[in-house]
């Protein structure tokens, strides 16, 4: 178990640290996933499943455009002098902050990173004047659910059809999270 002390700290990205964060292991062991219901808690609609590995191709350098932007940010965690996670994020369409990826290395985990790293989204959305943020995950991200729960998000959509042709044997949901800021 990694040392949780060390102090994480959050800065925008620059072209020279994608290469870093592409190299790391964001994938995770599902054992149960989220049966999606509204205004219940996460932990109270957790159904076993048979394990599996889930595995990300994260590639920031699709984000590469987020830095120096004034509608994106791409935010770098960094522990122990190294690179341990991004959250990339943007002006939606609806006046919200779209948070489009938010990944934590297998290693880093419980340690703070994902809370440091919305906290600078959270900034950044304050900045823009906007009125919260929004994100997706899937039902079998059990724990970035609870991450997104606990942190003040509220599920307000469900979409079960979304992922269904990329692997019609799983049963992935689509879970739309919203954070309210200036209401």
């Amino acid at each position: 178990m990694p040392e949780t002390d060390a102090a994480i700290t959050v800065l925008p990205a620059s072209a020279e640290m994608l290469t870093s964060l592409s190299e790391l292991d964001y994938g995770f062991r599902v054992t149960k996933e989220f049966v999606a219901v509204f205004d219940r808690p996460v932990s109270q609609n957790l159904k076993r499943v048979e394990a599996y590995e889930k595995h990300y191709f994260n590639d920031p350098q699709q984000f590469s455009t987020y830095i120096d932007s004034t509608d994106s940010a791409l935010f770098i965690a960094q522990r122990q002098q190294q690179w341990v996670g991004y959250l990339a994020v943007s002006r939606n369409w609806n006046g919200l902050a779209l948070v489009e990826d938010i990944a934590v290395d297998r290693h880093a985990r419980q340690l703070g990173c994902g809370r440091a790293l919305m906290d600078a989204a959270v900034q950044w959305t304050r900045e823009k004047n906007l009125s919260g943020l929004v994100l997706e995950t899937q039902s079998n991200n059990v724990p970035a659910c609870l991450f997104y729960e606990q942190y003040g998000f509220e599920l307000a959509g469900i979409d079960r059809a979304l992922y269904r042709a990329l692997n019609p044997q799983r049963s992935e949901t689509a879970l739309f999270w919203y954070l309210w800021l200036n209401l």
